[in-house]
């Protein structure tokens, strides 16, 4: 896996990713945001594309610098998810973050009830942080850099 920037090709692919239910909800389709995120070069900073070695795009990351800790958003072409390619897929994210920044820590949101992802991120190293009661939309999570 190589990180790369992320270019206006890797966009559109990105655009059309399609995924099976429930996981729907992470088209780039279904939130105006992150179709102005993908649409907008201006906006791509953060954006990198996570390539094959062949070159084929197998996923993207968002990082997103505050203060000591880097902020991760991260998605996965639909058809290579449930494959075990998680914990391999989020170190080579993390790694190219800590070469980038030198973050103390990473953080990131995962919907409440997506438990594929959520077993990946705390075999990465992710602890719950979050400790608002009831049910909440989003588990925010942290780790050491």
């Amino acid at each position: 896996m190589k990180i790369d920037a992320l270019t206006e090709q890797h966009a559109r692919e990105i655009a059309e990713w399609r995924y099976e239910f429930p996981y729907e909800w992470y088209d780039t389709a279904a939130d105006p945001r992150r179709v102005e995120l993908f649409a907008n070069p201006a906006r791509r900073d953060g954006l990198r594309a996570v390539v094959d070695e062949d070159g084929a795009l197998i996923g993207f990351f968002n990082f997103v610098r505050e203060g000591d800790e880097v902020r991760v958003g991260l998605g996965i072409r639909p058809d290579l998810t449930g494959r075990g390619l998680g914990a391999q897929f989020i170190e080579a994210g993390l790694h190219y973050a800590t070469d980038e920044w030198s973050p103390k820590r990473f953080r990131l949101w995962v919907a409440w009830w997506n438990e594929r992802a959520l077993r990946a991120y705390r075999r990465a190293g992710f602890e719950e942080v979050d400790e608002q009661e009831g049910k909440r939309r989003f588990v925010e999570m942290e780790r050491p850099a």
